[in-house]
């Protein structure tokens, strides 16, 4: 992971440095450092970082005014700061996390982590378009608390929410999966599998028709429809037909 510290800071630079270094060894390159807007344009624009540190006030101006000089955010973003009044304008940027200063090392090894897991789940989700753009027999990863499972697309019926783990239901199989509904609506391809419920996911060509407020499957099994996705169900229906 490419990581960009824009820190006015010299020693707390060198913080962020230093819990890199004891906890993620050998899986990050510092692209470069940065004290002002300026100069952290630049860098984005030339080393493109996956991930960024970014102190809220910077030599020259907020670290929120940089973000806004940019057409496009592409990258995440762990804020660091000694104040705390600036984290509901960080959550409109959808941060990975808000770390306050002086850093807990708790703290930033867990933000870190989930920038490491987010990008992880993007390249998967590039993987899998990769291989739908290329006709490859399409297959997820599935983890559940004991393994991980490969599991063909066409062998899953249906995907059901159980809090934040989500039951899968294959051709020969039961597996609980270790990430929530929306993780796999996400990376199931929507010409596909379509949503009749905020709880399930259903493969489309396994749906048999619809009958009140349940849909039909071909192996008996009754989902519900909300009335918001009823329509959509209906026109699935009549196009397949």
């Amino acid at each position: 992971m490419k990581i960009l510290i824009i820190e006015d800071e010299f020693n707390a630079r060198n913080v962020v440095k230093l819990l890199l270094q004891q906890y993620f060894h050998n899986r990050y390159d510092i692209i470069g450092c940065a004290g002002t807007i300026v100069e952290s344009l630049d860098l984005i624009k030339e080393e493109k970082p996956d991930l960024v540190f970014l102190d809220v006030r910077l030599e020259d101006g907020l670290g929120l005014d940089l973000l806004k000089k940019l057409d496009k955010i592409n990258f995440q973003i762990i804020f660091t700061t000694a104040y705390d009044n600036y984290a509901i304008k960080a959550i409109k940027y959808a941060a990975v996390d808000y770390l306050l200063k002086p850093i807990n090392p708790e703290e930033f090894k867990m933000a870190v982590q989930k920038a490491f897991d987010k990008k992880q789940e993007f390249e998967e989700l590039l993987r899998l378009q990769e291989e739908l753009n290329h006709g490859q027999d399409k297959t997820i990863a599935v983890k559940t608390a004991e393994q991980t499972h490969f599991v063909s697309f066409n062998d899953i019926i249906r995907l059901e929410a159980d809090g934040s783990y989500t039951l899968i239901v294959t051709v020969n199989n039961k597996i609980l999966a270790s990430k929530n509904l929306k993780h796999f609506e996400n990376i199931l391809p929507e010409k596909s599998f379509i949503r009749t419920h905020q709880s399930h996911l259903v493969n489309k060509k396994y749906i048999k028709g619809i009958k009140n407020d349940m849909v039909q499957l071909v192996n008996n099994h009754e989902i519900p429809v909300s009335f918001r996705k009823k329509a959509g169900v209906k026109n699935f229906l009549k196009d397949k037909d």
